[in-house]
């Protein structure tokens, strides 16, 4: 149960229940405000395929903490620096795409934790270590109690076996559309051979603990890995959902035109009968 008062972060949630999440790629605060207005559990603040800068990324995790959502971030690639400069900042995980190895997962771990979990240097100027007002031992603590540690499986190329990977793995994320250009189906995440992989991963992550997550695009995929047991639901985008909405409209005022078109077409039409 939640402790009154008290805000769960994304990793107590995820033992509770499914979370739903959306990719933000528009480093905007106001893209943030929206997302939390509407109710979604968590964001990822993507920084692999977005066009979004370091300075932008904590724009948009500034804006997360202020609203109370909690964000991720996919880093292109975890290094120490950058993933303790994002944490700092009030990110509750790092996203790592590509995740291949159990050296992979271990060194992202060691750069996600304070010792002795990690190797993860500290610093106490920033607003989770209350500006140097939180004791250290409380503030390593809590840190490493809140952080998540996200892989993404989307290469053909894992360690066999695989259940190294998944020791310490929060989530284990299925890039879809990766995953299936890498086993020669660009697109097609039924193919056998990456539904093969997917099984694979799925009952690695059982065996460890570890919840499962998936990047989805439409509601009824989505409902397909809810019910197969995912909690880290990441639908769509906000790119995504601002080219769907936009589309629909203007499809819909086009439609709309053609039909005061037609109208006006058949007035025109009988007034030259009777004329």
């Amino acid at each position: 149960m939640e402790t009154p008062g008290v805000v769960p972060s994304l990793k107590e949630k995820l033992r509770l229940g499914p979370c739903f999440g959306t990719f933000v790629k528009l480093g905007r605060p106001e893209i943030v405000e929206v997302l939390a207005l509407v109710g979604f559990d968590f964001v990822i603040c993507d920084t692999e395929h977005a066009q979004m800068t370091e300075l932008e990324a904590r724009q948009v995790i500034l804006a997360c903490r202020a609203a109370g959502l909690p964000v991720v971030v996919r880093v292109p690639e975890p290094v120490p620096g950058l993933v303790n400069r994002l944490l700092e900042a009030g990110a509750e995980g790092i996203q790592m795409p590509r995740l291949r190895s159990a050296a992979d997962l271990a060194r992202l771990r060691a750069m996600s934790y304070f010792p002795p979990e990690g190797e993860r240097s500290v610093g106490n100027a920033n607003l989770l270590a209350r500006y140097g007002t939180l004791p250290v031992p409380s503030y390593l603590e809590e840190a490493n109690r809140k952080v998540l540690v996200i892989g993404q499986f989307e290469t053909r190329q894992i360690d066999d076996p695989c259940d190294p990977m998944f020791e310490g793995l929060d989530v284990a994320f299925i890039g879809p559309t990766d995953l299936s250009v890498d086993f020669g189906s660009p697109g097609r995440a039924e193919d056998p051979a990456v539904q093969e992989r997917i099984r694979l991963v799925e009952q690695a992550a059982a065996r460890h603990g570890s919840a499962m997550g998936i990047a989805t695009k439409d509601l009824p995929t989505t409902r397909r890995y809810l019910a197969a047991g995912y909690r880290f639901l990441a639908v769509s985008g906000d790119v995504a959902l601002l080219v769907a909405a936009a589309k629909e409209l203007v499809e819909e005022l086009h439609a709309s035109r053609i039909e005061v078109e037609q109208k006006e077409a058949t007035h025109a039409l009988l007034a030259e009968v009777r004329n």
